[in-house]
């Protein structure tokens, strides 16, 4: 039985945070670019022990999800799995229709979650203009999109 003080935990990034999110990003070669307009959690074990991350943005009635990512040392462990599904009931709260995300490594981690791939071509509505879909993520990353209602 874990101890309480090893219990894994998803709270919101803070400010605090940012330097161990800039490095779990940097070391998987994900990009920075339009973090800014990411909500974020982070999954921690103990306090201040951030072990992933994952980000939201909101475009009106879809989302964005993006930024996933878990320490190497810590893989395994369903952390990146809980970290997504905490960011698509997110997304349900928050009334969203359907999420989005683009990877170029892991589509079948996603694929268990639910999201299948998706033509770009047919996306429509102001997501197309967020900053991954522009510019940050590479015309050959792989589309997934989950309906969520």
């Amino acid at each position: 039985m874990n101890k309480p003080e090893h219990t894994p935990r998803i709270r919101s990034a803070q400010f605090k945070d940012q330097k161990i999110i800039q490095m779990l990003l940097s070391e998987f070669k994900l990009p920075l670019d339009g973090l800014e307009n990411t909500k974020l959690w982070v999954l921690e074990i103990g306090i201040g022990n951030v072990v992933a991350v994952a980000g939201l943005e909101v475009y009106e009635k879809q989302g964005l999800l993006r930024s996933v990512v878990v320490n190497k040392t810590f893989q395994g462990n369903g952390y990146g799995t809980s970290l997504v599904n905490y960011v698509v009931e997110e997304a349900r709260r928050k009334g969203m229709h359907e999420l989005f995300l683009l990877t170029t490594t892991t589509p079948n981690f996603f694929r268990k979650s639910g999201f299948i791939e998706f033509s770009r071509e047919k996306v429509i509505g102001s997501i197309v203009e967020s900053v991954e879909f522009k510019s940050a993520c590479p015309k050959t990353a792989i589309l997934m999109r989950l309906a969520l209602t």
